[in-house]
């Protein structure tokens, strides 16, 4: 783990990229990163946990939490994401499974990309929602923006109240300002 760590270190400061100063002040967040379209979020999205002293888990599909990659992904966060035979996530199993996890520790942050793919589409999925509002657990706007060459979280939004709908119009708000690797595959939530 240590070699990967200075290898993701290495990579993000060699690229030129900087955390800003905030940090995550709730025990338990969903880390909501819009704006997925490359798979260096990741190492970017590590670095900046790592740097903050966050322990945060990171939704991946079930096959690189197997063999031979299985305990460096599990040390490094990963939360197994079941999928059918069509590659659909097993919704409903999916949820549970992460509201059972943030009722189960006391301290508790887990990524997700409501995008669901690193391909354009305006119809976002809503597990990060129904998440949040299963565990009730706030949402942290995470973000990793290109043009700035910048890392960090935004402000935290509680989903206690709010429809789906009114979530993804803060979201849209809050990441039209931040650009992903890829702009041309990115499309904002589709809403109302």
């Amino acid at each position: 783990m240590i070699f990967i760590k200075l290898i993701f270190r290495s990579l993000f400061f060699l690229n030129g990229w900087k955390t800003d100063h905030s940090t995550i002040e709730v025990p338990k967040s969903i880390v909501v990163v819009v704006g997925h379209t490359s798979n260096w979020d990741f190492i970017y999205g590590a670095v900046t946990s790592w740097k903050k002293n966050l322990f945060i888990h990171f939704a991946i599909k079930e096959a690189w939490v197997k063999f031979p990659f299985r305990s460096l992904m599990l040390n490094m966060g990963a939360f197994a994401v079941k999928r059918t035979k069509t590659g659909e996530i097993q919704k409903s199993n999916f949820v549970s499974q992460a509201i059972d996890q943030f009722n189960n520790h006391e301290t508790f942050h887990l990524t997700i990309t409501p995008e669901a793919s690193r391909s354009p589409r305006d119809q976002w999925r809503s597990g990060f929602y129904h998440i949040a509002k299963g565990a009730n657990v706030p949402l942290v706007l995470g973000f990793v923006d290109y043009k700035r060459k910048m890392t960090g979280f935004g402000p935290v939004i509680s989903v206690k109240d709010k429809t789906f709908e009114e979530v993804l119009i803060e979201l849209n708000s809050f990441y039209k300002n931040i650009t992903p690797k890829y702009p041309e595959k990115f499309k904002f939530a589709k809403t109302q």
